[in-house]
C-alpha cells in the first residue's frame, strides 16, 4: 500500500506557490494556519494531517492511524476544500511553525 501511495504521489501535479489555488487547502504543503478556515480542524486535526503527509487522495487522509470518527467526519464533510499536489520539501519546517509569533 505504501508503494502504491508513493507512486500515486509522483503523479500529482507539481506544486506552484505562485499560481496556487487559494480556494483549497493543499494537504501536502499547507501551513497549520490554513486549517483555521475549516471549523474543527485547527489546531489538532490540522497538525495530525501535516505530520502524516504526504497523501495522494482523501482516502489516504482518512487512513491516518488514530483518527476518531468525528475527525474522519470533519475530513469527509470538507473533502471538496482540499487539494493534493506534490510535496515541496522546502516547506517542511514551516508547515507547523510558520514564524507567526505574538509578542
Amino acid at each position: 500500500m505504501l508503494a502504491e501511495t508513493a507512486k500515486s504521489i509522483e503523479q500529482l501535479p507539481e506544486t506552484n506557490f505562485i499560481k496556487q489555488d487559494l480556494a483549497k487547502i493543499d494537504l501536502n504543503n499547507a501551513n497549520i494556519y490554513n486549517f483555521r478556515r475549516i471549523k474543527g480542524m485547527y489546531p489538532t486535526l490540522g497538525r495530525i494531517i501535516i505530520e502524516h503527509a504526504p497523501y495522494a487522495s482523501i482516502e489516504d487522509v482518512l487512513n491516518i492511524p488514530g483518527l476518531t470518527e468525528s475527525q474522519k467526519q470533519i475530513i469527509k464533510d470538507n473533502a471538496d476544500k482540499f487539494a493534493f499536489y506534490k510535496p515541496d520539501s522546502s516547506m517542511n519546517r514551516e508547515r507547523i511553525n510558520n514564524a507567526n509569533y505574538r509578542l
